[in-house]
């Protein structure tokens, strides 16, 4: 018997319109299109996005508004509800380059150290570097909201937590952070107005942000109110998810030589509140019950997913984010400059995905100095490698005083 060895094209015509399918449904599905980290994608039913980075000193001022543009640009198909800063707006122990270069176009950032200050300059530096922050960092996203968290360089040059609450009380007494605070003291939650940790709740998501700006962070008291607030949120069904940011990321993560290690306390009180974020999760409670939990943070000069995929957390691990990119000196050989832009879906999970600036982005640093400035941004802002810390390894956390 001889074989029809011919194909079929009925089957044939088939398996290629099947295949054909295949391949447009894998354009066109959110999820798989979500890998493309291409920020322009057109967002999924019932979803929304926000933007979020820190660490904007140093070159903030040529970076935060391109951030600024990118975000504007892309939400024409991605609209953003608005960028969050995880702390350390200007450098303050010393001039940021992108201020020195405006002052004195022949400012030699490569080798600050051996350019010598006028009398008066530092002085005049400190007097403005927060305002020089607002008028070249926040005023350049326009309309898109700006929330703000303190960060660690925040509390140089003799700075206190105070003096952070004077300068951005605008910006900590904005809607929805005020009306928040109306509406959980009429559940017994009590939070001062202006302080530096608050937190607002936005379609179903609850948006935290924790001051760990020093050394002795966390206080007792902010331990406190982070856990009446888990508890209420643990009780409240129209919340979906947490989502938390802090400038110092918490203890034992893979940027530990840089974070809450440094100290016992930053251990300890660290260490704390990731349990309680942990245990917020409700894992062991039916699906209807639980919460999706989320944590980024800066303070280290990169970008690195799953940071607290570490072996100290194995078994309970959060899932994390580090994203110190808006413009301060890259701890890294590459300096990569950009921020998380968080697609939120209807059931409170999140798919971040980093957008990079780049040197061609606008807008072009303008006036004076501004090639050498740029050169100096994209070329030599970094460190080439970690900063490196000494983590502390013996913490008797819990023991009686």
């Amino acid at each position: 018997m001889q074989l029809n060895l011919r194909p079929n094209f009925a089957v044939t015509l088939l398996m290629l319109v099947l295949a054909f399918g295949t391949l447009a449904y894998g354009a066109m599905s959110p999820a798989l299109a979500s890998r493309s980290g291409d920020s322009s994608r057109a967002l999924a039913q019932g979803s929304w996005c926000f933007a979020v980075s820190g660490d904007s000193r140093d070159c903030g001022d040529l970076i935060m508004p391109k951030i600024a543009h990118a975000i504007a640009d892309n939400s024409k198909q991605s609209p953003v509800e608005f960028y969050w800063h995880l702390g350390d707006f200007r450098r303050i122990f010393d001039i940021d380059c992108d201020i020195a270069k405006r002052i004195d176009p022949a400012f030699d950032c490569v080798h600050r150290g051996a350019t010598k200050l006028t009398k008066d300059q530092m002085n005049d530096y400190l007097t403005m570097a927060w305002n020089d922050f607002i008028e070249h960092q926040v005023n350049s996203f326009g309309s898109t909201e700006v929330f703000l968290g303190i960060g660690n360089h925040e509390l140089l040059g003799g700075r206190t937590r105070d003096d952070f609450r004077k300068q951005f009380q605008k910006w900590l007494t904005e809607e929805p952070i005020h009306g928040q605070r109306i509406a959980d003291s009429a559940k017994g939650l009590v939070g001062d107005e202006g302080d530096t940790y608050y937190h607002f709740v936005k379609n179903g998501v609850d948006f935290i942000y924790l001051d760990n700006a020093d050394a002795k962070s966390f206080s007792a008291s902010q331990v406190l109110w982070l856990s009446q607030l888990l508890r209420l949120d643990a009780q409240d069904k129209s919340i979906k998810a947490i989502v938390v940011g802090m400038h110092e990321a918490l203890p034992y993560s893979k940027s530990r030589n840089h974070a809450m290690d440094a100290t016992c306390q930053g251990i300890c009180s660290g260490q704390e509140v990731y349990d309680l974020l942990f245990r917020a999760q409700g894992l062991s409670k039916p699906d209807d019950q639980r919460k999706h939990v989320y944590v980024f943070c800066s303070h280290a000069h990169y970008y690195q997913e799953n940071i607290f995929d570490t072996p100290e957390h194995q078994g309970q691990v959060l899932t994390g984010w580090l994203a110190g990119t808006a413009g301060a000196e890259q701890y890294s050989d590459v300096i990569r400059y950009g921020y998380l832009q968080v697609e939120v879906g209807p059931d409170g999970t999140i798919n971040p995905h980093f957008v990079d600036v780049t040197r061609d982005m606008p807008p072009a640093a303008s006036g004076p100095g501004a090639t050498e400035l740029t050169d100096f941004c994209f070329q030599n802002n970094k460190l080439g490698h970690a900063l490196e810390g000494k983590p502390k390894v013996d913490c008797a956390c819990g023991a009686t005083k």
